[in-house]
């Protein structure tokens, strides 16, 4: 038998709960399935975990903060800094994700289900605690912009992940990318809507800066009438001498 050390033996387990639970639904996922998924013998199972149920809070706990790590990470990335377009970024590396890991989705779908059918709501709040954690994401939004939310981000932030919810579901039932990617521009949209305008002392000058304009203004124009003034003496002082000068005739 090969040696693990504990710590990756624990993240196969996960690993291969999660697939398990994908594949064949939560009730498929006994303990047993579960070790030979992973190539295990069932003691390595309760040397890592004291129970099916502390291993399933670990699923939530892994692939939700895998998820939050990606916004976090991907918001602000786009070269566009306005309030939808970094939204949109964040939005779109989230579906880039899912598109990659369906898998993932569909445990997470099965566990929130089965903890409010069995009445242990504690493991739903926590799975969805981390979602609500999007709040860090949407205050980074405003210091990448130097805008501010118009109503309060706890709000935004639970309207963001009914949308994900909705476009997650939506996408593991008919697989349109497209689609989701259409309605990741909406929410874009959406949300953007709630954003103040960029505040104006960011992009208006200083006192000191209107002050260099009006005096580099003043002598731009003081220069021009130098300039002007000097070619016209030079016009009237060229004609003058020719109609002196007896050698003009």
């Amino acid at each position: 038998m090969r040696r693990i050390p504990p710590a990756q033996r624990r993240d196969e387990l996960i690993a291969a709960a999660t697939r398990v639970i994908a594949r064949d639904g939560l009730t498929a996922a006994t303990t047993r399935a579960i070790v030979a998924e992973a190539g295990m013998p069932l003691g390595a199972f309760h040397y890592i975990f004291d129970s099916r149920d502390d291993l399933l809070t670990a699923v939530i706990d892994t692939n939700t903060e895998e998820q939050k790590f990606l916004v976090f990470t991907s918001v602000g990335t786009d070269q566009d800094r306005s309030v939808k377009a970094v939204l949109r970024a964040g939005l779109d590396a989230y579906i880039d994700w899912l598109v990659a890991n369906p898998h993932r989705e569909l445990a997470l779908a099965e566990l929130a289900l089965y903890a409010s059918r069995t009445g242990t709501a504690e493991a739903a709040r926590t799975q969805y605690d981390v979602y609500y954690r999007s709040k860090e994401s949407l205050r980074r939004v405003t210091e990448l912009t130097g805008q501010s939310w118009t109503v309060p981000v706890e709000q935004l932030a639970r309207y963001l992940v009914a949308i994900v919810d909705g476009m997650t579901s939506t996408w593991l039932a008919d697989r349109d990318t497209e689609a989701a990617r259409s309605l990741a521009g909406f929410a874009a949209a959406s949300l953007a809507g709630h954003a103040s305008a960029p505040d104006k002392a960011a992009t208006e000058p200083s006192d000191d800066e209107s002050d260099d304009i009006r005096i580099r203004i003043h002598l731009d124009i003081d220069l021009d009438l130098d300039l002007d003034c000097d070619d016209n003496n030079s016009r009237n002082n060229t004609g003058h001498n020719t109609e002196q000068d007896p050698r003009a005739h």
